[in-house]
């Protein structure tokens, strides 16, 4: 298969960075403790495919954010590849600091998506990889274009050798972990006193496959949720 021009670019870029060994195995925090709790190990597997699926404004971006920030507080580096683009970057600016590398990538080429995670795997030298291979909603039988059965498994076992998280925002065969997101209605919370009452959003939260039950997380909500007109979350190739 013929490498694009951005492929290439990222080859170079990977070439001038040095993986960062890692002990075998483990979860890492997602930074929510009542999330943690669910999880099997209390945290997210190292070395395994996790789905993270859910409908838009289900809060599964968020979480996602919130889990990848708690990482980057250890100095692990971390890639997301945008394969929709659909990352609202000013969102996700407070992750560039601190050490370790946070990298965007957005492939021209949405086949190329796989390809990108292959690489930046291979390299060792990242903690997290997330491929956000779907924006919409995908049925639990229906496996995301993007990720098929033998591109999963190379994947994983990519994900194994360096240790690393490795989530996808689609549905993938072969997955270890799924976690499901739905959002619940916001509810402000009456007890509390000045011009501006705080508020929780329940998100509701599946751990598993069949049989898994749903239990709901409280969130706080950013006061920009439901005040705001919806964003673009389209932008430029970075």
């Amino acid at each position: 298969m013929r490498r694009s021009a951005a492929i290439v670019e990222l080859e170079k870029q990977i070439e001038r960075i040095e993986s960062r060994p890692r002990g075998p195995g483990g979860s890492v925090s997602t930074g929510v403790p009542s999330l943690d709790a669910l999880l099997p190990g209390g945290g997210l597997p190292r070395g395994q495919v996790v789905e993270w699926l859910g409908p838009r404004s289900s809060g599964k971006t968020t979480l996602l954010r919130t889990a990848f920030a708690s990482l980057r507080t250890t100095g692990e580096s971390i890639a997301l590849i945008d394969t929709a683009r659909s990352l609202y970057a000013p969102d996700w600016v407070g992750l560039i600091a601190g050490e370790g590398r946070f990298w965007v990538i957005r492939p021209p080429d949405p086949g190329e998506a796989a390809w990108c995670a292959d690489l930046i795997l291979r390299s060792g030298a990242f903690g997290a990889v997330a491929l956000l291979a779907s924006t919409h909603v995908v049925p639990a039988e229906k496996v995301d274009p993007v990720l098929r059965r033998s591109v999963t498994i190379r994947l994983q076992r990519l994900a194994e050798e360096a240790n690393a998280i490795f989530v996808t925002v689609g549905h993938v065969p072969l997955a270890a972990l799924r976690l499901s997101f739905r959002a619940g209605r916001v509810e402000f919370v009456q007890e509390a006193f000045g011009p501006f009452l705080p508020s929780i959003r329940p998100i509701w939260v599946r751990v598993g496959k069949r049989g898994a039950v749903e239990v709901p997380l409280l969130y706080p909500v950013p006061p920009s949720w439901g005040l705001e007109p919806a964003r673009d979350r389209k932008g430029p190739a970075i």
